[in-house]
């Protein structure tokens, strides 16, 4: 079935290759950055490390390397699933250019190679040509309203159509025009199909906004939670944090704590990394929040501990409430924290966005009533 090893480079950088013999005969293969996650190995791995994890992998039984070995090959490589609208070949070849020109990672690689499947099945059913999505720019609309994919979906699946077409129509010596971003009536179709979208992880669709998670329902559910599950809900609540954020936490290279002085008070500050943010510079992926809360404290200690871990999609959904995800503390965080009298502009970049419209517009529960009591309303409300 074969075996791995490990070629040393230079600056500690490292390429790990895959050896098979068939009738005497040697054959060796590059595991690409793409599949390397599926082995259990990341590009950016010290060598060390990557050495340790490959004779893991050696050591595993036959079957079982040979399964994983699958299962890493298959994501390494664009499948066909029409050899006359998208050849294999050709496929191969806009793979490796999309890896040369991707500056996301492995994981947005991963993203774009699912996008193109979702392409790949779309163009198939039309039955169109790339040098035709132009003038076929209606039915691909329509596509998308009978799947029900979401505007923000429409934008990274008409990036991926662009530039297979525009590949795909130059290495045949064909024009292509792009396919437009839907406006007016066909984006607010696409909206509202989008809308009825029927889902396991929340009421209307899996790409429905989360409701809020608040303490108290955190704590009703506690007693049917694992230790680690409820304290990575914790964690989230109090600190605002996206889902991978939450989990970095168990990475030091990935956090800081410091301690800093604030109009003459000691603080200590926690300082995340943010692999979201793809337009940035690094130094500018760091967000400050100050530990100013008592159950923040007891986060650190739970940071400390590493007693955390992210809970399964259905228990949240179970447990806590349908409507409820993984980013319920998340999108909590700015009203409870407005409750507790903090700025907007504050929490804001505690959550690390770049513009405080976001703040606004995505966390702030708009169903809630919210007024300022001033000697007047109390009188009025006496």
């Amino acid at each position: 079935m074969g075996s791995y090893y490990l070629k040393k480079l230079k600056n500690q950088k490292w390429s790990l290759y895959h050896q098979s013999y068939e009738d005497g005969k040697r054959t060796q293969e590059r595991v690409s950055d793409l599949a390397l996650v599926d082995l259990g190995v990341h590009p950016e791995d010290p060598y060390i490390k990557a050495f340790e994890k490959t004779k893991q992998l050696n050591k595993l039984n036959s079957k079982e390397k040979e399964k994983i070995r699958k299962s890493a090959k298959r994501t390494e490589e664009f499948i066909s699933l029409n050899q006359d609208l998208f050849p294999q070949q050709a496929l191969i070849e806009f793979q490796n250019l999309l890896e040369d020109e991707n500056f996301g990672g492995v994981e947005h690689l991963k993203k774009l190679i699912s996008h193109f499947n979702f392409i790949q099945k779309m163009c198939i059913k039309l039955r169109i040509d790339p040098s035709a999505y132009k003038e076929n720019s209606k039915k691909i609309y329509r596509y998308y309203i009978e799947k029900k994919i979401s505007p923000s979906y429409c934008g990274r699946i008409a990036a991926i159509l662009n530039r297979w077409g525009t590949y795909i129509c130059r290495k045949r010596n064909k024009f292509y025009e792009e396919v437009a971003l839907p406006r007016g009536n066909q984006l607010s179709a696409i909206a509202d199909a989008q809308r009825t979208k029927r889902g396991v992880d929340t009421e209307l669709g899996v790409r429905t906004e989360s409701l809020p998670l608040t303490p108290n329902i955190l704590q009703s559910a506690k007693k049917f939670l694992s230790v680690e599950a409820y304290n990575w809900l914790k964690i989230s609540i109090w600190f605002g944090l996206r889902p991978e954020e939450v989990d970095m936490l168990k990475n030091q290279s990935k956090f800081k704590i410091e301690a800093v002085t604030k109009d003459k008070q000691k603080l200590k500050v926690l300082i995340v990394y943010q692999s979201k943010l793809r337009s940035v510079s690094e130094d500018k992926k760091w967000k400050k929040i100050p530990i100013i809360y008592s159950e923040q404290i007891e986060c650190l200690e739970l940071l400390k501990s590493a007693d955390f871990k992210r809970p399964l999609h259905k228990t949240v959904r179970k447990y806590c409430g349908k409507g409820i995800t993984l980013y319920g503390g998340r999108k909590n965080f700015v009203d409870m924290m407005l409750d507790k009298n903090q700025r907007i502009e504050d929490i804001s970049l505690w959550l690390g966005h770049t513009y405080i419209e976001t703040t606004w517009s995505h966390y702030k529960n708009k169903e809630n009533i919210n007024f300022v009591v001033t000697n007047e309303v109390k009188k009025n409300l006496a």
